[in-house]
Parts: structure tokens; C-alpha cells; sequence
């Protein structure tokens, strides 16, 4: 096959998640992706071998966005506060990191449903690839690090309570996305409001004495 005189990937991409904004990946065909290129389907293959290795990175892209994302939102709260208790400060980063992943979904929620559970669970055996699936969680579990130092909180397992705490933040966006809590919390403010609640829920939990951590 010979080599497209043009890079086509970033015009594939581009073109691909357009259709992803539109249709679930398994509605979607090489064909409907090259139509919407105006290209071949061969020029297609050329750089992917099928749609799952194109739809990996784009999920990779997105998940890189977000990621930087609730990074600088994170930073520029703290440097904003500029809190002198130091538990006080890794408090507030713990909450900025939560808040920063909900507003990123709620101001892309058609790209955060199809990172968090539209596309295929991606089970390669690539340690670089899965370090890029899980920068985010290892973000905000080194905050959790700092705050089992700080005294703050307790924890045998702070990669497992990371992971389900986004959890527990992804499913109460998820419930105010696809509104499958009720109507009160449907719309965007009333959304920040339950998420918000949620975080509370967390942080508190976290933090609690007597919380049961095996």
C-alpha cells in the first residue's frame, strides 16, 4: 500500500470524532470514515489497521485533554488560595482535582461518555499506553499520598480508594448526563449542585475516623 501523499491522521481524527459526537462507535464504519475524509477507505487502513485502533487514540487524545486539564485547574486553585495549613491546602487540592474532572465532563459530555464507557475497555499490554489511560488517577492518588502523610486521612490502599472515588464521581455525573436521577437534578446548575454533594460525600468519608479500610 503505498504511503498518501499528506499525513491524513490528524484529518482522520478530526473526522472520526466528528461522527463520534454524532453516532455510538459501533454505528460507525472505515467507509463512513473515509467518506467523511474524502478519501479512500484504503487511505484509511493505511494508518489504522481498523476502527478500534483509531478509536483508542482518539480516546487516548481526549483523555490526555482532560487530564492537563484538571491538572492546570488544580494548580491555579492552589496557587489562588495560597493556604498556609498545609492540611487545609491538600484539603482544597483533593476538591479542586474532584470539581475539575466534573466540569471537564459537564463541559464535553458527549466525549466524556464515550471515554468513561462508550468505547471498548482497552486491555493491551502496553505499560506506556495504560501509564496514558491512568495519569489522571495517579494524580489525584498523589495528592491522597500527601494526605495520608499529612495525617489528613486513612488509607492501606490509596490507588484503590483513588479509583473509587472517581468512580463515585463519575456515577453522579453520569446520573445528571444521561438524567437517570430525578428531573430536580437534571439541569446544569442544579447538576453542580449534586455532584458537588457527592464530592462531600467523599472527602468526608475519606477523612472519617472510623471508616473501614481493609
Amino acid at each position: 500500500m503505498g504511503k498518501p501523499e499528506t499525513d491524513l491522521a490528524p484529518q482522520i481524527r478530526n473526522e472520526t470524532l466528528k461522527l463520534l459526537l454524532e453516532k455510538e462507535p459501533e454505528e460507525i464504519y472505515m467507509k463512513d470514515i473515509a467518506k467523511a475524509c474524502g478519501v479512500s477507505t484504503t487511505s484509511i487502513y493505511y494508518y489504522y489497521k481498523d476502527k478500534e485502533s483509531l478509536f483508542t487514540e482518539i480516546k487516548l487524545t481526549c483523555m490526555d485533554k482532560m487530564h492537563t486539564y484538571i491538572v492546570e485547574h488544580t494548580e491555579r486553585k492552589r496557587l489562588k488560595q495560597k493556604e498556609s495549613n498545609e492540611k487545609l491546602q491538600i484539603l482544597n487540592e483533593m476538591r479542586s482535582g474532584f470539581e475539575a474532572f466534573r466540569d471537564w465532563a459537564f463541559a464535553n459530555p458527549r466525549i466524556a461518555l464515550l471515554i468513561m464507557e462508550r468505547f471498548k475497555a482497552d486491555t493491551t499490554d502496553d505499560p506506556e499506553k495504560m501509564k496514558k489511560y491512568s495519569q489522571s488517577v495517579f494524580f489525584a492518588q498523589s495528592v491522597i499520598d500527601r494526605a495520608v502523610s499529612a495525617g489528613l486521612i486513612q488509607s492501606k490502599n490509596t490507588l484503590l480508594d483513588t479509583s473509587l472515588c472517581i468512580s463515585a464521581i463519575w456515577g453522579a455525573i453520569e446520573s445528571v448526563l444521561l438524567q437517570r436521577t430525578v428531573p430536580q437534578y437534571w439541569s446544569r446548575i442544579d447538576g453542580f449542585h449534586f455532584t458537588d454533594k457527592m464530592i462531600d460525600f467523599i472527602l468526608t468519608s475519606l477523612m472519617s475516623k472510623n471508616r473501614i479500610d481493609k
